[in-house]
């Protein structure tokens, strides 16, 4: 049974209801093979169908549900190489989204890294507390969220947010041990400080390996979370495991 929502009339219910929905499958409440009812939804949300139906179709898009004739929304199993892609395009995104400074005025920039840097000191001093990887996530997003803001945009971030899905659910659950948040902190610092001197070029590269350190972690995460993954994932893990194995 998911937790209560308190559906707001000021608002337009349908993204209520995806971001709810979202939050719990990407933080790992509602976990893969989970079954949404769209009759179901509409009862314990106490809303009509149609806004229901918008926001899991929103997720269909995303990929973080299958929507089935007569059976119902389905929540998926992570791909692999979905994620694979995932990072390659987040990646493109946000590197040109920084190589844009060379065309904004000196004003426009202070006030973006002073956000950074502001979002880098409540990463430092964040509660290692129960809802850490939520907060932290949280951070996380606003972070890159940020860096994307020096394209003078928010059309980039949303195109990121619209496919990073399934990242965000292997990113929650690498936190429980796999992926430390003073390393990802550090990381963040790393382009931080990249952007502050003008190196773009390294600031660059530093995303390139801070994005692909998710591809890095997976392996783990796939032997912890099987369930969690795709048949094909974890067929392709498999044989890639016996090749290591073959040439040492």
């Amino acid at each position: 049974m998911l937790p209560k929502i308190r559906i707001s009339s000021q608002k337009s219910i349908s993204p209520q209801i995806y971001d709810f929905l979202r939050k719990h499958i990407t933080e790992t409440t509602i976990v893969p093979g989970t079954t949404l009812s769209e009759n179901a939804l509409s009862e314990q949300f106490n809303v009509s169908r149609q806004p229901v139906r918008e926001a899991l179709m929103r997720l269909s898009y995303e990929g973080l549900l299958s929507i089935l004739p007569q059976r119902g929304s389905v929540v998926e199993r992570i791909c692999i190489k979905e994620l694979e892609y995932t990072s390659f395009i987040r990646g493109a995104i946000e590197k040109e989204c920084v190589g844009n400074i060379v065309n904004l005025e000196e004003k426009v920039i202070n006030n973006r890294l002073g956000q950074l840097k502001k979002i880098l000191d409540q990463q430092r001093n964040i509660a290692h507390d129960d809802n850490l990887r939520a907060n932290y996530l949280n951070l996380d997003d606003r972070f890159h969220q940020c860096l994307c803001s020096f394209s003078m945009s928010d059309m980039p971030w949303k195109t990121i947010q619209s496919i990073k899905g399934q990242m965000d659910r292997i990113r929650f659950l690498s936190l429980e041990g796999v992926s430390p948040v003073d390393g990802i902190t550090d990381d963040h610092e790393e382009i931080y400080n990249y952007l502050k001197e003008r190196d773009i070029e390294n600031c660059q590269k530093a995303i390139t390996t801070h994005l692909h350190q998710i591809i890095n972690v997976h392996q783990t995460i796939v032997q912890k979370y099987k369930d969690w993954f795709t048949f094909d994932s974890l067929q392709a893990m498999s044989k890639r495991a016996s090749q290591e194995d073959d040439s040492l």
